[in-house]
């Protein structure tokens, strides 16, 4: 049978599931009591076993069927595993994950499961004698069983395959699943963890259902390969007794799944495509503006609505949970205080807080650095933490939200946060300041000095930190999402790293101005509010233009100047932002309006020089250049620089 063209959905859930159980596998560790978990680490694991056995990758299949057995283990066992015991089992999880990047290259399987299997025999070869046990689920209780089917019909169904059948795994499998679209398979045989090594013509079903018996017949008839099927009603006790003595497993509710795959590339096009429409409409609108044709405007006002909804409808598909990304740091968090020799509880929340899909993708790596630099530099080790009246164990905790058009995430540690004077002395050590600025470097200046190129406070580089490349690739990274990083700390009490993103990379909200003839477009979530220059005292400081407002005082940046389009001629408006941790004052011509644009890329040379992030096509077929107000603000020299050597 060829299955090449179910190779990329293997790939894809496959990577799920691995994920989901190094996810698990750690929770268990902390809490081995967890059934719930156990259960589900078994049932990830046989379908991962079962996907792999499907595709003709046995290699794959084989690790994953040993693995069971120290998964039935857990469920057997008191107390929790060894740590070696899921040391073996993580690195059999990290071996899987190898060999389906090598399957997601070429197709072909390259683990060689032996060395793993053999220490995974070890592991099960440590039960006691009452917990030697056939490969297959253990028979459950009836009186579990009776639970499960309380209050409801039991249909028992028999059913039998023909003699020519040719893959009859496969086809119990499709039972199973068909019975289950009418109600609870509550118990089989073969059970569910013996299904895909099932070789036999019979199988049997008890299902708790409200559907007749004559609804649950036909649906197991329409099965390929059956040549007969039986069912009758049963009274629940007799169904739970006859059920255990056929040695079944029970089953969950197996419902159809309402969500579809769909290619991430379809997406992204889709969403191309509804970007062409958002220009299209922007064009019509205003040949609708400057034309007399009796009932166009409706017409145009129903059409904008409609596109609206469609837009909303699209951005929503491609929004997944950061759940997504943030799964993979309980095991990262676990091996890192291992290595360091810490002890670190995680604490993750807003897990099921939604971004675009390109923007997921692209935060771990951030997210990874931050996690990497608290446990390296900022959280102590047991002995320091007690002897500064702290609990031996740090707290490390990830949160996500949404907090108006952005999503906020940050990373927090109760470690001995930046300490500026040893900043400012590795700095000088490093040539980026002089030793005589080195006493006057405050927090400010040290965490600025943080996301210096090149810059760490290790002394040596090891295969945790002190390369030179976290924060600045951190700032590096966000910048190019769309987003900004802020960093606080206190001396002895903790740090706080802010990462704040757009929703969505593909269409933008912004404020369109005009700077010196020029349209530029202003990121709507970095504008705080505008105001007309004649309203309000600008004084020169320091040789400065300043604005000067209630609640501050801000400088003054031409927008047109700084781009290098030179000074504006006539400057009305100012236009307040942020800009990393401060405030801006950008002077413009002419507030033209918000607009929503569908964002482009800018050429290499442009991007890397420019305070530019992006540009869009205006209905007019003019270029807007999007503006980077981080950049900006760093280009400008707002805050005092700090000395730097010669």
């Amino acid at each position: 049978m060829d299955t090449s063209e179910y190779l990329p959905m293997f790939v894809a859930e496959s990577r799920e599931h691995l994920q989901e159980l190094n996810l698990a596998v750690v929770r268990i560790e902390e809490v081995p009591e967890d059934r719930a978990t156990l259960d589900e680490i078994f049932r990830i694991a046989h379908s991962l076993k079962g996907m792999s056995a499907t595709m003709g990758f046995g290699r794959m299949a084989a690790l994953t069927h040993e693995m069971e057995d120290v998964f039935e283990l857990l469920r057997q066992r008191r107390g929790a595993l060894e740590r070696t015991g899921v040391d073996v089992l993580l690195e059999c999880l990290d071996a899987l994950s190898v060999e389906v990047d090598s399957i997601d290259g070429d197709g072909v399987e390259r683990l060689d499961p032996a060395p793993l299997i053999a220490r995974l025999r070890a592991l099960v070869r440590e039960r006691e004698a009452d917990q030697e046990r056939d490969f297959g689920a253990a028979a459950p209780a009836p009186d579990l069983l009776l639970s499960v089917a309380e209050g409801r019909r039991v249909l028992h169904a028999v059913v039998l395959l023909d003699d020519d059948v040719s893959m009859p795994a496969v086809r119990a499998y499709m039972l199973l699943a068909a019975a289950a679209e009418h109600g609870q398979v509550i118990a089989s045989v073969p059970s569910e963890v013996e299904v895909d090594t099932f070789a036999g013509r019979s199988i049997e079903l008890w299902v708790a259902t409200e559907a007749g018996e004559d609804v649950v017949t036909k649906a197991l008839r329409e099965v390929a390969d059956v040549h007969a099927a039986h069912v009758e009603a049963t009274a629940p006790r007799e169904s739970a007794l006859a059920a255990a003595d056929g040695n079944p497993a029970t089953h969950g509710s197996k419902k159809m799944s309402s969500t579809v795959r769909v290619d991430a590339a379809r997406l992204d096009q889709l969403m191309h495509l509804m970007g062409e429409l958002l220009v299209s409409r922007t064009k019509v609108e205003s040949l609708v503006a400057g034309g007399d044709v009796p009932g166009l405007p409706q017409a145009m006002q129903e059409l904008t609505r409609d596109s609206q909804a469609l837009q909303a409808m699209v951005m929503q598909v491609r929004m997944i949970p950061v759940e997504a990304v943030l799964m993979r740091f309980p095991r990262l968090v676990r091996d890192l205080s291992s290595k360091l020799g810490k002890r670190v509880e995680l604490t993750l929340t807003g897990q099921e807080t939604e971004l675009d899909r390109t923007v997921v993708e692209k935060l771990g790596d951030p997210l990874v650095h931050l996690i990497r630099n608290a446990l390296d530099h900022g959280l102590e080790s047991p002995e320091e933490r007690v002897a500064a009246g702290k609990p031996a164990e740090g707290s490390l905790e990830i949160a996500a939200c949404h907090l108006g058009g952005s999503v906020v995430i940050t990373v927090r540690d109760d470690g001995h946060g930046v300490d500026p004077s040893r900043v400012a002395r590795k700095a000088a050590e490093r040539g980026l300041i002089p030793l005589d600025a080195v006493a006057a470097v405050d927090m400010p200046q040290a965490i600025e000095l943080l996301f210096a190129a090149g810059f760490s406070t290790v002394d040596h580089a090891s295969d945790v930190s002190g390369r030179g490349v976290g924060m600045d690739a951190v700032c590096t990274a966000i910048r190019e999402l769309g987003g900004e990083v802020l960093l606080q700390s206190e001396t002895g009490v903790g740090t706080l790293a802010t990462i704040r993103l757009p929703l969505t990379l593909a269409i933008i909200s912004v404020l369109l101005v005009d700077a010196k003839g020029v349209p530029l477009a202003i990121p709507l979530e970095r504008v705080e509010r505008t105001l007309r220059l004649g309203d309000h005292v600008v004084r020169s400081v320091a040789g400065r233009r300043m604005l000067v407002l209630q609640d501050g005082v801000l400088p003054l940046i031409d927008l047109a100047d700084s781009l290098g389009y030179g000074a504006s001629a006539e400057p009305a408006f100012a236009v307040l932002v942020r800009g990393g941790d401060q405030r801006l004052a950008l002077v413009v011509e002419e507030l033209i309006g918000q607009r929503e644009f569908v964002t482009r890329p800018l050429p290499g040379e442009v991007a890397e020089t420019a305070a530019l992030s992006g540009g869009a096509v205006l209905s007019n077929g003019e270029i807007a250049l999007i503006v980077d107000c981080d950049v900006l603000a760093g280009s400008v020299g707002v805050r005092p620089p700090i000395a730097t050597a010669a």
